[in-house]
């Protein structure tokens, strides 16, 4: 059984964390932009060389791993906070479920 506890601890967790999953998402988005940033600034070092060869260059740069990298930490973030708002919302509507079946129950 879940107890009320449980359930304003939960819907306690779903308003708090409404600011996190804003700026998690601002960062994961922000994130995967730079890659494209990123990109077009270490190919734009190698400029005398052929496309695919800057192309090459830039995905082996170390900026480009790093952003890589930070893209994928936000992404992670990101998943977490979503996992943890989708566990509390479960414990809300288990909540709701039980309590509907014993209304049932004595009727």
């Amino acid at each position: 059984m879940i107890t009320m506890e449980q359930v304003e601890k939960a819907q306690q967790y779903l308003i708090d964390s409404a600011s996190d999953i804003g700026k998690a998402t601002e960062r994961a988005i922000r994130a995967e932009r730079m890659l494209k940033h990123i990109k077009s600034l270490e190919m734009k070092k190698r400029n005398e060389q052929a496309l695919g060869a800057q192309e090459r260059e830039a995905y082996a740069s170390e900026a480009y791993k790093d952003a890589l990298l930070e893209e994928a930490v936000s992404a992670g973030e990101l998943a977490k906070i979503r996992a943890l708002r989708d566990a509390a919302e479960s414990v809300i509507r288990i909540w709701q479920s039980e309590n509907a079946n014993m209304r049932a129950a004595r009727v």
